[in-house]
């Protein structure tokens, strides 16, 4: 033990000894945790306070999780595909869903002009990307439609019914009367924007190129026979945009439809008749993987740049109007978020459940609500003894790590920082306080 401690002592005087690097010094490159001055959102602290309500129920959460199917969709599901090997949609959804998700976006005017066609920083569409256009998202029959149908339909909808459950707990007074679904598909728009305003909504207009997407998704709502009346009423079918760039709707969605587009200047000029369409809320939804979100993030920038003066904001995700900080971090990871929902058909391994990653923006007129600048939860939060991390987009537009504990910030913070999950608000006011390099030895 003492040639230990002996050992010990001369390690130590070798290390703080005047001929090695002083120790503050030695810690001045080390970078901490931000710190963080919280305050609790009034209305949360009224509702917990004085009427008892539950911290891991404030109002910044999302309470929705393995969401399924209406049992109706379901029954109308199951009749509309009753003529075609049920295994063999399963099979093909899958395999549509696989594509999907690793799906690129090669637009036809991404060129400069003045080059020619074979130089070598022109980047060139791969011919796997052509054969996926051609065969596998134009649906240009029955069989085809049923695939997205049994394959995608609960995914979709249930990012769908998520992004609606967050804009009806922020906008409780919201009555739409219109509703418009650009690429609509098999109809899960219609079928998500029911569970909330269906005795509001008077005319539902889908729009899809598919005329068998539009057949079919009519089917599902006549429960599979073609006979019976339809379950929601004034739904209207349409291959192409309504010609009056007048006519407005209250809530106007294009869901996992973007990439149709098969140029930039189509993409954007569509974008610009969606805005010019929309009455009270714009959403725009695709998958979670990088392309789907650089994507959003292009339309993003466009509305930002063009419609910067409008009376419209962006409602959601993000608690800024500034550039995606995710873009300026240039990691490599894209800003998305996750939905679980209950499989309309049990997976070939025999999982139940399943998981969709999207990306999505909603843009809203009129004044922000109170809930506007709460932090965005970006990531899962991590709960560890005595404190949870949560990894958040601020509303000063960064990225940044806040460990919450009972004795810094009080107890019902830390457990409503504790309750909130991936895409939750934390519903509280924070002021930032990055913490710089430490002074060297002098200071």
């Amino acid at each position: 033990m003492a040639v230990f401690l002996k050992t010990l002592r001369t390690h130590c005087d070798r290390i703080f000894s005047k001929r090695s690097t002083p120790l503050p010094s030695a810690l001045s490159s080390f970078q901490f945790t931000t710190r963080v001055k919280c305050e609790l959102d009034t209305i949360t602290e009224k509702e917990i306070t004085e009427n008892g309500l539950k911290p891991r129920k404030h109002r910044g959460r999302i309470k929705c999780n393995n969401i399924a199917l209406p049992a109706e969709i379901h029954d109308a599901i199951v009749k509309s595909a009753k003529d075609y090997p049920i295994k063999s949609l399963i099979n093909d959804g899958q395999r549509l869903n696989n594509c999907i998700r690793s799906r690129k976006w090669f637009p036809l005017d991404d060129t400069v002009a003045g080059r020619r066609k074979d130089a070598p920083s022109e980047r060139e569409v791969p011919s796997s990307a052509q054969r996926q256009k051609a065969s596998v998202f134009d649906m240009h029959d029955t069989y085809s439609c049923l695939t997205q149908l049994i394959g995608r339909s609960d995914a979709e909808y249930a990012v769908l019914k998520r992004i609606f459950t967050e804009i009806s707990q922020r906008d409780p007074e919201l009555r739409p009367r219109s509703f418009l679904d650009f690429g609509s598909g098999v109809g899960t728009g219609t079928w998500a924007v029911t569970q909330f305003w269906r005795d509001h909504l008077f005319e539902i207009l889908s729009v899809d190129k598919s005329r068998h997407m539009n057949d079919l998704a009519e089917l599902v709502l006549r429960q599979g026979d073609s006979n019976k009346a339809t379950m929601v009423r004034n739904v209207f079918y349409r291959q192409f945009l309504p010609a009056n760039p007048n006519r407005k709707y209250d809530i106007v969605l294009s869901s996992f439809s973007l990439f149709d587009q098969s140029t930039r200047r189509g993409l954007l000029e569509l974008v610009d008749q969606l805005y010019a369409t929309f009455d009270k809320y714009l959403i725009f939804v695709e998958q979670g993987s990088n392309a789907g979100f650089q994507l959003l993030d292009g339309i993003r920038n466009h509305i930002r740049k063009n419609y910067n003066a409008d009376d419209s904001h962006l409602f959601a995700p993000c608690p800024h109007s500034l550039p995606c900080p995710r873009i300026a971090a240039d990691d490599g990871t894209p800003c998305n978020f996750e939905a679980t929902y209950t499989r309309n058909f049990p997976s070939g391994d025999g999982h139940q459940y399943g998981s969709i990653l999207y990306s999505y923006l909603v843009y809203k007129k009129n004044p922000p609500d109170s809930a506007q600048r709460f932090p965005r939860l970006v990531r899962p939060t991590a709960v560890r003894s005595k404190h949870c991390v949560c990894h958040v987009c601020a509303a000063d537009g960064k990225l940044r790590d806040v460990t919450f504990t009972t004795a810094k910030h009080g107890q019902v913070i830390h457990r409503c920082a504790k309750a909130s999950r991936w895409a939750d608000l934390l519903p509280m006011h924070v002021e930032w306080e990055d913490t710089t390099e430490r002074e060297d030895e002098n200071t």
